[in-house]
């Protein structure tokens, strides 16, 4: 059924550019977190606070550069594909904390139902080194400046709307297209195993929100703001109400 969503009686140019985005993908998506989980599951050794600053900005800032490469001179595709709803800066701030609050209800349901069932891995390590932050202002304030809006959010929305699109151009159909964000809510609640499987589904559960939205308005930036949004609030709860170890 799915293979007849996928006419493989494409021409030659359709096969050609189907290729090159199975390419890209593999480049920008598959290869780093096959390689990611690979990393995590071998580390022997622990991470310093400063690597929660540099690895995020370097790994997401360099992907972000491979990503805008491939989609503008490889895939030679425009990059407003990431952006082409109707909308500016006010409604893309209105609509990100609109998705902040849906993300927020879904939290607070998910620890309601979801956290008697699945298994939640902590990261004491991770704790530990965000709670060092406390200590170290200049620290705090990259984490909360380009780490996050770069290395974290837009890295991160970025792959997911570039695999989206990626998969839309493959087939039109609706079914296909509810598919892809399927495919990609699960690909991006597997990237966080490490969080046990509670992380994996309520994660692929926002971004079952995201691929909707994203399908809808067809806008990056409040997915980046809404990322932001949520990331940092949890994070500055944490810092601010977390008893000194």
């Amino acid at each position: 059924m799915l293979g007849s969503l996928l006419v493989w009686t494409l021409t030659p140019i359709k096969k050609m550019n189907r290729l090159k985005s199975i390419v890209a993908l593999s480049v920008i998506v598959f290869i780093p977190f096959g390689l990611m989980l690979w990393i995590r599951n071998h580390q022997s050794t622990g991470f310093a606070s400063i690597e929660l600053i540099t690895y995020p900005l370097l790994f997401g800032g360099l992907s972000i550069a491979i990503l805008v490469w491939l989609k503008k001179y490889y895939l030679r595709e425009e990059l407003s594909d990431f952006n082409s709803g109707e909308g500016n800066w006010t409604t893309d701030i209105a609509w990100g904390l609109f998705l902040t609050l849906i993300y927020f209800v879904l939290f607070y349901l998910e620890r309601l139902t979801l956290s008697n069932i699945l298994q939640f891995n902590s990261n004491r390590e991770l704790l530990g080194l965000m709670l060092d932050m406390r200590e170290n202002p200049i620290l705090l304030l990259v984490w909360f400046g380009p780490v996050l809006w770069i290395g974290i959010a837009l890295y991160e929305e970025l792959i997911r709307v570039f695999m989206l699109t990626s998969f839309w151009k493959w087939s039109e159909g609706m079914i296909w297209t509810i598919t892809a964000i399927i495919i990609s809510a699960i690909l991006i609640g597997l990237a966080h195993w490490s969080q046990g499987s509670y992380g994996m589904v309520t994660i692929g559960i926002k971004s079952l929100v995201s691929g909707f939205f994203f399908l809808r308005k067809k806008r990056l930036m409040p997915l980046v703001y809404a990322h932001v949004l949520y990331d940092g609030i949890q994070v500055s709860a944490l810092l601010l109400t977390y008893p000194d170890q």
